[in-house]
């Protein structure tokens, strides 16, 4: 069962709107339906603690830089007394088209910096994740590191606003689905959903 629900990006104004910063997102969205108090900080995330339905849950945002994510997880998934299979990340994916959601059950860091340093900190890639596509990335950049990096810490063009609007909302309506339902209900309702902006 899922305790903790984790958005993966970078702390600071220079990188709100930016790809990278979609985990943040969503869960600001789940703070503001669900956070009836204050985040409560710690060294290495700021919490909220919430009840949603009949379960009690852990919202949490690194304080971190993308990188360093797995200090965050480990402190959390220490404090309050979880397994890895309880920590549920979300984060961007530029491998996957603009919108796109993907929910699995565990895996690997697919290349990601941030779910990288989880995986390290855990000693596991056995925890489940939501992942949110930014991509693709442009030719010019597949094959450039530097240039990767740079994408995904750019902000999106206004025509793409509208598509990230609503991958952001139904992301969030699928971590409700997890925490209600279970993965299994959540995967086969989201996953592949590419939405646009009338969806």
């Amino acid at each position: 069962m899922v305790r903790i629900v984790c958005g993966l990006g970078n702390p600071g104004a220079a990188y709100q709107g930016t790809r990278h910063n979609v985990g943040f997102e969503v869960v600001d969205r789940l703070v503001r339906r669900w956070a009836k108090r204050s985040p409560v900080e710690y060294d290495w995330f700021d919490n909220w603690p919430v009840a949603f339905d009949r379960w009690e849950l852990a919202i949490i945002k690194p304080v971190t830089y993308m990188n360093l994510a797995g200090l965050a997880a480990e402190e959390a998934c220490r404090r309050f007394g979880c397994n890895s299979g309880a920590f549920f990340v979300i984060l961007d994916d530029f491998r996957l088209p603009l919108g796109t959601i993907r929910i699995r059950k565990s895996g690997s860091s697919g290349g990601h910096k941030g779910m990288a340093s989880i995986v390290d900190a855990l000693g596991s890639g056995d925890f489940p994740r939501l992942r949110l596509g930014i991509g693709p990335l442009p030719p010019t950049e597949r094959s450039f590191p530097k240039q990767r990096s740079e994408f995904v810490l750019s902000r999106f063009f206004d025509s793409e606003k509208g598509i990230v609007e609503t991958m952001i909302e139904q992301a969030a309506e699928a971590v409700e689905t997890v925490i209600k339902n279970g993965l299994d209900r959540a995967i086969n309702r989201y996953n592949g959903i590419t939405p646009t902006p009338d969806a």
